[in-house]
């Protein structure tokens, strides 16, 4: 077929008389012994086929990386794309493991071209990597699945060499420095070492900085970092940001060992050659290192026969209540232990001696740690000594035996003896039940038994049990939240079925256009003309260089200011002469699809070529005019650079968008797909997973159950079932505020229901949490008993049922004027009428009553915070008031981690919004 296509070309090139007689003899050799074939036949028969063979791809398919080598800057995120030329993978590839470089989760990309008939397609993964090592890297060959079968992936080897800043030759480190540091390079072993890890960057490349520092200082235990502490300083000089945490480790055996080292990430502004909206900026992550610490354990001195373990300080309290008992009466005798050092170290307290005439209850030790702390505490421990017997009895001292670091000396601490004095009592007391508390003797003796003695009981009336939190209840149910005031009546007076059709048609045009693989490309052009509009509005061009200097110049003050950031700079001031060029650079790289960050001449005269080879020429012209303008000594623009950008945009054509295809099944059936498959798998996903947790709670696995339960609620949050079974796993957790969240919830969504009632009752009594709103519903005495017959959002249902019958009732009224209908219309238009009025009292009193519990947007404070005047906390001059646990308020806006409350009064401030939790969301 190729070489007929060949054969015909020629002959259409031949001219006049000739070509009929080529033409004929061509056709005869194809259509049979035919003398002669009108040429319009030929071109009817074989078009077809000559755009079917335009159509078909040449290209070999292969798999490759890009870029296949080069350099890599230690320790930097770096982008390297494995890209499918004319095939696609196959599932995800999995790469091969290498030494050194550490790989991130990739992003995605395609691309299709036409040229001269020529179909070619990549596919590429664009995968973020680190090197951790400074030695060369090779990624070895690997094969990978395609459409096209298995292709072999070849290897790629890059060299490793300091980071640098951007695209500049700039190293990380002349512009960063971290360090690891203690206050001296020697400390007893299990002596706590107090570390400070410092960063700073440049002030005029400084953007902000990332969470926090990374460490992991093993074989030493370490506590989490501090907060970072932010503040500017003079290093060498030059004005720094700097960023300082602390944190203590603790090492246990004597020796002299090397800690690996710290790292931060640190976000740079950094010059990108002109190539940026944004000021000429682009903000670049950094991780830097500090160097490795070397930490010297010197071994402690011989120690005591009755040394505890323990180093650090300490502080020792023995208490006994009361002195002074008689026999069967309990005594308490605590021990606490407090201070800073090893904690992780310590076994217990020491051990206590007492006679063989106290009965003695199993002691149970609690460990109280310091919050954020390892070895800040408190170790407290119980006793229960029952006498058995009068008579004086002294009790301690208690020794415990410490080394103190500060001293470099071993310290003992005693309590003072305590004498118990255990008076006759009138009536023996009875033995202990066997299936009371378990008791011994700490030395060992048996406790002495007593006889029981008749006595007289007085009758007391049964008290009854404290509340307990209820078994959880299977399967799911939703509520129905409360609309906000506009949504209610716009739902009770406009029906939204009929706009069902167009909001589909719409969501399909909107995905059609958004999927559109040109719309980027004609984005592109539309920002390409504005900006060259601007340009030749602009007053002497030919001084473009010059300003391009005072630009720059003006952009360096404007970052060495403390409070201006390089997403800030633009929206400051007008758009200079330089600042439409870079724009102009950015949308032509738009324009012809190149996705690096600062593509050069080359790269673009190659992406142009791609499109259009006749183009390729005049848009490289002008990509190097604009740059020798933007970098060169006073190059100013040439006279007709805008008149030739103009032309050669002009020139670029890009395929509009398609208007039917809206209707095409990737753009129209999506919307109704997901509907279906939405109402059909909710129930069952959500069902899964409660049947999962309920198994964890029978089991008294309650966080497993608290986290499949989050999930539940976390899906539906109007499933009041899932609310008070998650209630119900905090509670059993003693994490009671939160579970009453949560219940409180439950009950707004369903307050008939004995188990909401029984749940918000529960609550209230054991978090303390007390809003007067929720406590007057718990009793549902009065109004309340009336409101919470139904939800808000029942009784809002029910003023949009009411209105209905309003209606019904009027047109009943018109048919029966109009003579439609006989004359019990009127008596019933006006019983549904007086229903219809009745109905909306009810449910605006219930609503009235409900107050802002109706508002969608509630939220409950579940434990005390502080309300501020303004989202932040490193403001220390704004105006703060405490605020309450069990507060109430309508949580309306939110911003990086702040919620903003606005309270009954008017009243407004910001509150973290982990600090509270939305009813109905």
């Amino acid at each position: 077929m190729l070489r007929h296509f060949q054969k015909f070309t020629q002959l259409l090139n031949v001219r006049r008389v000739g070509a009929q007689s080529c033409c004929a003899r061509w056709g005869s050799g194809i259509l049979g012994r035919r003398k002669s074939a009108p040429l319009p036949l030929l071109l009817l028969l074989l078009g077809p086929w000559l755009f079917l063979l335009a159509a078909v791809p040449v290209h070999a398919q292969s798999v490759r990386w890009d870029p296949p080598g080069g350099q890599l800057g230690f320790n930097q995120v770096s982008d390297l794309s494995l890209t499918f030329d004319n095939c696609e993978p196959d599932g995800d590839p999995r790469l091969p493991a290498v030494n050194g470089l550490v790989f991130g989760p990739p992003s995605q990309s395609s691309q299709t071209s036409i040229v001269n008939f020529k179909v070619s397609k990549t596919f590429s993964f664009v995968f973020p990597v680190r090197p951790t090592k400074r030695s060369a890297l090779t990624i070895p060959a690997f094969d990978v699945a395609t459409d096209k079968g298995r292709l072999r992936v070849p290897a790629a080897t890059y060299t490793v060499g300091d980071a640098t800043v951007g695209n500049t030759t700039v190293a990380v480190k002349d512009v960063t420095a971290a360090r690891l540091e203690t206050p001296k390079r020697s400390y007893w072993a299990g002596e706590l070492i107090p570390v400070t890890f410092t960063l700073d960057v440049r002030r005029r490349l400084f953007y902000q900085f990332g969470p926090g520092a990374t460490w992991q200082p093993a074989p030493f235990t370490a506590e989490d970092w501090s907060k970072p502490d932010l503040a500017e300083a003079l290093v060498r000089g030059e004005p720094r940001a700097v960023l300082t945490q602390t944190t203590r480790v603790l090492g246990r055996e004597p020796g002299t060992f090397t800690l690996p080292p710290a790292s931060a990430v640190a976000v740079l502004a950094v010059p990108n050659g002109g190539f940026s909206l944004f000021g000429g900026t682009t903000a670049e992550p950094v991780q830097v290192s500090s160097e490795p610490l070397t930490v010297t354990l010197d071994p402690l001195p011989p120690a005591p026969a009755d040394f505890s373990k323990a180093v650090g300080q300490f502080t020792l309290v023995s208490k006994i209540v009361p002195t002074t008992a008689a026999p069967g009466e309990p005594i308490t005798w605590t021990l606490e232990l407090a201070g800073t050092g090893n904690w992780p170290d310590l076994a217990g307290l020491p051990q206590r001696e007492v006679s063989s005439d106290f009965q003695v209850v199993q002691p149970k030790s609690k460990r109280t740690m310091k919050d954020g702390s390892l070895f800040e505490g408190t170790l407290a421990e119980d006793v229960v000594l029952v006498p058995t017997k009068p008579g004086r009895y002294s009790l301690g001292p208690v020794k415990f035996t410490y080394f103190d670091p500060k001293t470099g000396t071993y310290k003992t601490l005693s309590s003072e003896a305590v004498t118990v004095n255990v008076t006759a009592a009138a009536a023996p007391p009875a033995p202990a039940a066997a299936t009371g508390p378990v008791q011994f003797s700490l030395n060992g003796a048996t406790p002495p038994s007593s006889a029981p003695a008749a006595a007289t009981v007085n009758a007391v009336p049964p008290v009854p049990p404290d509340r307990l939190p209820r078994d959880p209840l299977p399967g799911r149910a939703t509520g129905f939240a409360p609309l906000r005031g506009d949504t209610l009546w716009l739902v009770a007076s406009i029906p939204a079925a009929a706009l069902t059709l167009l909001a589909w048609l719409v969501l399909a045009a909107l995905r059609s256009r958004h999927r559109d693989p040109q719309r980027l490309r004609r984005e592109a052009c539309a920002a390409l003309a504005k900006t060259l509009a601007e340009l030749r509005t602009a007053s002497a061009q030919q001084t473009v260089g010059a300003a391009l200097r005072r630009d720059v110049l003006s952009e360096s003050r404007h970052k060495a200011a403390p409070t201006a950031s390089p997403a800030e700079a633009p929206e400051a001031r007008q758009l200079t002469s330089s600042q439409l060029l870079q724009q102009w650079q950015i949308h032509s790289a738009a324009l012809w699809e190149i996705s690096h960050a600062a593509p050069g001449a080359p790269r673009l005269q190659a992406a142009v070529a791609a499109h259009s080879s006749e183009a390729s020429a005049a848009w490289t012209k002008l990509w190097e005019e604009a740059d020798r303008t933007q970098f060169g000594p006073d190059t100013p623009l040439p006279p007709d650079w805008v008149a030739r950008a103009e032309a050669a945009l002009a020139a670029v054509q890009v395929p509009s968008w398609p208007v039917f295809s809206l209707f095409a099944p990737r753009n129209f059936l999506p919307f109704l797909f997901s509907v279906f498959l939405l109402s059909a798998l909710s129930p069952q996903l959500s069902a899964m997973g409660a049947d999962s947790a309920t198994e964890h709670y029978k089991h008294a696995e309650f966080p497993a159950a608290e986290q499949g339960w989050r999930a539940a609620v976390a899906a539906a949050p109007t499933d009041w079932v899932a609310q008070h079974n998650l209630g119900l796993a905090l509670a059993q957790q003693e994490r009671w505020a939160e579970a009453t969240v949560h219940w409180t919830s439950a009950f707004l969504l369903a307050p008939r229901a004995d188990a909401t009632r029984w749940d918000l009752a529960l609550g209230l009594q054991r978090s303390g949490l007390a809003p007067p709103e929720l406590v007057d519903f718990s009793r549902g005495e009065g109004r309340f008993a009336l409101a919470r017959s139904a939800s808000p959002g029942e009784w809002q249902l029910a003023l949009v049922a009411a209105a209905l019958l309003i209606a019904v009732a009027l047109i009943v009224l018109l048919l029966r004027g109009y003579g439609r209908i006989g004359a019990w219309a009127r008596p019933v238009a006006l019983a549904t009428m007086l229903l219809a009025v009745l109905l909306a009292a009810a449910a605006t009193f219930s609503l009235h009553t409900y107050g802002q519990l109706a508002d969608p947007d509630v939220a409950l404070v579940w434990k005390p915070s502080t309300l501020r005047s303004i989202p932040t906390d490193a403001d220390t001059a704004q105006k703060t008031s405490p605020l309450s646990a069990g507060s109430l308020a309508v949580a309306d806006k939110t911003f990086l981690g702040w919620s903003r409350l606005t309270f009954p009064g008017g009243q407004q401030g910001w509150v973290r919004t982990e600090d509270l939790l939305k009813l109905y969301r």
